[in-house]
């Protein structure tokens, strides 16, 4: 995930496949697999992915607690929305994406409270992205200052938001 965090597309693809005994750990190897793939314009390959990914949900192992109280299927159901998201984002259908992205969004605030968090990134900083991709950027700002509110301080989203401003003629 670290990988896919800092755009490490070529070395995440070099990671081997995990051990098939965790149905969570194939799940976040598909969802990072996909992740590399869009981020290389790839999308055939991260929509394979995005397939294994939605095969592996349907394991019921994933109905088990996985660090906390949060089941492992409450963490990784996000994976796909946001896959899905930025896959849709690549395709430039915007509406399908801020869609995929508000429903990861959604699951991620449904979580137990965790430090660290469970899932590996807030989504609204991808649903953020997208909406400046899509020329929205009022929604941007709003979706950027409740990732601050709720992670304070966060360098990514301080980043967003300025583009948001700017991008609003707000220079201020």
């Amino acid at each position: 995930l670290a990988l896919t965090r800092f755009g490490k597309w070529d070395e995440m693809l070099k990671e081997p496949e995990p051990p098939k005994i965790s149905a969570y750990h194939q799940g976040t190897w598909h969802y990072a697999r996909g992740a590399a793939f869009v981020g290389k314009g790839q999308i055939d390959a991260a929509e394979q992915e995005l397939a294994k990914l939605k095969e592996i949900l349907k394991d019921e192992s994933l109905n088990q607690p996985l660090f906390s109280l949060n089941t492992a299927r409450a963490i990784l159901s996000i994976a796909p929305e946001v896959l899905g998201g930025e896959i849709a984002a690549a395709k430039k259908n915007f509406e399908v994406a801020v869609a995929h992205l508000e429903r990861a969004v959604r699951l991620e605030d449904a979580l137990v409270y965790t430090e660290p968090a469970e899932w590996h990134y807030p989504p609204r900083l991808a649903l953020g992205a997208v909406l400046l991709e899509a020329n929205r950027a009022a929604e941007a700002e709003t979706v950027y200052w409740e990732d601050l509110r709720r992670n304070r301080e966060n360098g990514w989203a301080l980043f967003g938001l300025t583009k948001a401003l700017k991008a609003q003629g707000k220079n201020e």
